[in-house]
């Protein structure tokens, strides 16, 4: 019956997550490392008050790093687009180089924040794709000289 109800905690836990930061994510517009940091860090601030927590949790550090990497992959997804477009018009090869640059760093994301979950613990399986993603977003700014 516990383990029931900590299911059941989860599961509610995400969906009041989902209505409230979807309300926040039209108003953000993250440009750097520290942004998108006080993204998740207003998420976890705001999902403790208002579950009446007493401190955060691993289902509150898995909401707020889905929302936020929710966040940078629409921009990495914009980003990626904008430079590839640019690229494609100005050098083709290197517009393929690109394209196979981002999908190696999608690989390497994943394998890589599947063995920090299994050997650091299991808030890492969301937390660390935000991390790489947030860098990543920063990355291609960058590129395009935002």
């Amino acid at each position: 019956m516990k383990t029931h109800q900590s299911s059941l905690y989860k599961k509610l836990l995400k969906i009041w997550m989902i209505v409230l930061v979807s309300l926040h994510s039209s108003l953000v517009s993250a440009k750097s490392l520290e942004d998108y940091q006080k993204l998740y860090d207003v998420c976890v601030d705001e999902v403790i008050a208002e579950n009446s927590l007493q401190s955060i949790n691993n289902g509150v550090v898995e909401a707020c790093s889905n929302h936020v990497s929710d966040v940078t992959k629409k921009e990495i997804t914009r980003l990626y687009k904008l430079f590839y477009d640019k690229l494609n018009v100005e050098s083709p090869v290197d517009a393929l180089k690109f394209e196979t640059a981002q999908k190696s760093w999608l690989a390497y994301r994943n394998a890589h924040c599947e063995l920090m979950g299994s050997y650091v613990g299991s808030p890492m399986y969301g937390y660390c794709p935000m991390n790489m993603n947030m860098a990543r977003a920063v990355e291609l700014q960058e590129l395009l000289g935002e």
